[in-house]
């Protein structure tokens, strides 16, 4: 019977950005496998096909003989193993796409996204994997989060943590600290403006400050960050011991670049416990072939945002200003568009595999981001706790109370109905209004209320201008193309229209400057003749000018009362 899965990856020839795979199965108990790659990757919400870039499929015996592989699906090759007690599996991965949900080999390095490189073996997804990495001979460095079991050599329990755990290979730089004897690595591939020293002080304090909020437990005998320094760009993707993020490699100097960064490890680090271990129910143990759904993505990305940036601010390495500009983004990207009016919380999770990631130019018109709205949803549960347990409780307790549940029994995961609960066995009180207006429904949410509880003021930045298109526009190949238009907004309801070319107002030709002059000099109430071509036809529309979408700045009062201090001393500190 087979008792493990050998894997082997090798990098002939890296310029040609593919990387070559072989699965061996030994002491073969059934006359045929099936062998198939995952459509998707944990942590990000879209099909992905990976199968795709697979390609040079063959398969032999133990004695070196051929076996044939018949593709039956998308991602998935069946094999006869007539008679052999030992299959092959080989092929070929093209990889030629940096981002943290995909593979990248270049003759600099490799970055794989394990499920999107390593197939697996149906019904043995339960067994050990183990993996041989075959380096090419300028190459020093293997970083990733898997057991390491010799040179070049590793193992995982089953397939959900072999593909679970991301490898960079090449020559990165690798900085290192403990805690409590257990070692962090950060993996920088690239080159960059940062300093070393500052990197691991701020790694470090991090997830030390997480660590003692979950109780002081560290859930990891190692822990891996593997960073990649780019020219632009950002992102993240959270694993079990590791994660992934992008960075603009020259912007460490720029002081609120580095504290988004910041935000983005806290971020990343503290799916350790929200999502890889106090997970919904559904995600886990994965199905690989087809969408995962859920409706508490609000829970596990939302509050994810909402503690990546509390948590930050008790490390302190921002105050409370720098921490307020967080969540100003959070309120702005909710509150400023007529999206949260259409979708309710709880559906843009179970959507976000048509739709978040797959956002086009009327998103912020249809749409609600899980993440910044759950951020919010949280912020609110969080005051309404603190204010009904007289400031001796708070959000942190149904976390606390949530990875209880999880140290009791690890195999299960969470229902919205057990969160619910405990909310309510905290402040005293039904919230069934609350969960069927902000999670289920799309009533206005009451935030700049509950800001206003704890001395943090609320205002529209944009109350003193007169007016605006709020539109989104561009050039391109000289010409003014509108990219997005909001709803609400004096352009949106004048007619115009993605992908319009603006030409000119009231007989002005324009470019963006020009445009933005000439509505500036203008009022609410004024009208304007925009020219404008609309897939080749040129056209008037005539525009009455409204004002401003709102822009939203938050501050704390001056002169809090004392129950204002204690509600956001509370909510700060924990």
């Amino acid at each position: 019977m087979t008792k493990e899965i050998n894997y082997s990856i090798s990098f002939k020839d890296p310029s040609e950005h593919y990387c070559e795979v072989t699965i061996n199965v030994r002491n073969l108990a059934t006359e045929s496998l099936l062998f198939s790659m995952p459509v998707w990757t944990p942590g990000s919400y879209m099909i992905r096909d990976y199968a795709g870039k697979v390609q040079n499929v063959s398969v032999t015996d133990g004695k070196g003989a051929y076996r044939p592989a018949e593709k039956i699906s998308k991602n998935t090759w069946r094999v006869a193993a007539g008679g052999s007690k030992e299959i092959n599996f080989s092929y070929r991965v093209y990889c030629n796409e940096l981002t943290v949900r995909t593979s990248e080999v270049t003759t600099e390095h490799a970055f794989l996204n394990s499920s999107g490189i390593f197939m697996f073996v149906r019904g043995l997804e339960h067994l050990p994997c183990n993996l041989k990495i075959n380096l090419p001979k300028d190459w020093k460095e293997i970083s990733t989060g898997l057991e390491h079991t010799g040179k070049n050599k590793f193992r995982a329990e089953n397939y959900d943590e072999f593909i679970d755990c991301p490898i960079e290979i090449g020559n990165q730089t690798i900085l290192e600290f403990q805690i409590k004897k257990i070692p962090h690595r950060i993996c920088i591939v690239g080159n960059g403006n940062y300093d070393p020293k500052k990197l691991i002080n701020d790694f470090k304090i991090i997830a030390e400050t997480q660590i003692k909020f979950l109780k002081g437990k560290i859930p990891y005998q190692n822990y891996t960050y593997i960073v990649h320094l780019v020219e632009k760009g950002g992102g993240g993707l959270e694993h079990l011991n590791s994660f992934v993020v992008q960075f603009p490699r020259l912007n460490f100097n720029d002081a609120k670049a580095y504290r988004k960064f910041l935000g983005l490890v806290s971020h990343e680090f503290f799916h350790l416990w929200n999502v890889k271990r106090i997970r919904p129910v559904v995600l886990g143990p994965f199905d690989y072939d087809k969408e995962n759904y859920t409706q508490s993505l609000w829970i596990a990305e939302g509050w994810t945002s909402y503690y990546d940036n509390v948590l930050l601010r008790r490390t302190g390495l921002i105050n409370n200003r720098e921490y307020l500009e967080f969540l100003e983004h959070e309120v702005n990207d909710v509150m400023r568009f007529q999206g949260r009016f259409h979708q309710p919380l709880r559906e843009s999770s179970y959507d976000t595999w048509i739709k978040f990631y797959k956002k086009d130019e009327n998103t912020n018109n249809s749409q609600v981001s899980y993440y910044t709205k759950g951020a919010l949803v949280a912020t609110m549960l969080n005051i309404e706790i603190i204010s009904a347990t007289n400031f001796t409780k708070s959000l942190d307790d149904v976390i606390l109370a949530l990875y209880d549940d999880y140290l009791n029994d690890a195999s299960k995961g969470y229902t919205e109905e057990r969160v619910k609960q405990i909310c309510e066995e905290l402040c005293g009180k039904s919230l069934d209004e609350f969960w069927r207006k902000y999670l289920d429904g799309t009533d206005e949410l009451p935030i700049k209320d509950y800001l206003g509880r704890c001395g943090i003021e609320m205002t529209d930045a944009n109350e003193s201008v007169k007016c605006s298109l709020d539109i989104e526009a561009k050039t391109e190949n000289g010409k003014l193309i509108i990219v997005k238009v909001f709803a609400g907004g004096s352009a949106h309801a004048a007619g115009l229209s993605s992908g319009d070319e603006l030409i000119a107002i009231d007989g002005y030709r324009i470019d963006n400057e020009l445009m933005n002059k000439i509505i500036g000099d203008m009022k609410a109430g004024d009208k304007v003749e925009i020219l404008a071509s609309r897939k080749g036809l040129i056209r008037s529309i005539k525009v009455a000018l409204l004002k401003p979408l709102p822009k939203y700045v938050l501050t704390e009062r001056k002169d809090p009362s004392k129950t204002e201090k204690q509600l956001l001393d509370k909510w700060i500190e924990g």
